[in-house]
């Protein structure tokens, strides 16, 4: 037996009530939001992703030498 405590662990995680929740805050989004939150990830990783390209690049370019 995985869980000696069923009980607790039922009562822990819901999977009813996390899919409700999913679904209320889905359906609070505005129309704009999902073209918001994706521009803000990217201006995130962006970053990051190029500064982890230009290291690679630099590593091949030095090695190419």
């Amino acid at each position: 037996m995985l869980f000696l405590h069923k009980r607790k662990f039922e009562k822990l995680i819901d999977e009813k009530e996390a899919a409700a929740s999913f679904a209320r805050a889905r359906s609070e989004m505005e129309k704009g939001d999902l073209k918001a939150m994706i521009i803000a990830a990217l201006i995130f990783f962006l970053p990051f992703i190029l500064l982890i390209a230009g290291g690679m690049f630099l590593i091949a370019w030095l090695l190419g030498k």
